[in-house]
């Protein structure tokens, strides 16, 4: 009876975790942050498993506002930002956490334009 009741505890949590999306059951998590330089949208898409879903997802809902959509940049286990100039030049990065991932991307971008403002920051869960 012991060996059943843990059995069910055991399997009611790996549906749980399943069943949370974009969650990550080995405790890496991914992030990526899309970009049109056109239009000047951008999307995230933080917690996902793989660099390749949080760059699908950002896309996606890039792509339903611009069609020049490109990632500027992809993160895991930390926090990614954007910035632009005035000039519609714009830098983007990564960091371990919110702070260092603003002042990478304003870095990035006072190198190729001016007046550079972080447009977002985004950090994956427990970041």
């Amino acid at each position: 009876m012991k060996k059943l009741a843990t059995k069910l505890i055991v399997a009611s949590i790996l549906v749980s975790a399943a069943a949370m999306p974009g969650t990550a059951l080995a405790g890496n998590l991914y992030g990526a942050i899309a970009y049109s330089q056109q239009t000047k949208n951008y999307s995230w898409a933080t917690d996902f498993a793989t660099q390749e879903a949080a760059e699908a997802a950002a896309m996606d809902e890039c792509y339903n506002k611009a069609s020049d959509c490109r990632i500027t940049t992809w993160f895991q286990n930390a926090c990614g930002a954007l910035a632009v100039g005035e000039d519609g030049g714009w830098g983007s990065h990564w960091g371990k956490n919110f702070r260092q991932a603003q002042n990478k991307a304003l870095s990035a971008c006072n190198g190729s334009s001016y007046n550079c403002e972080v447009v977002i920051t985004k950090c994956v869960s427990g970041y």
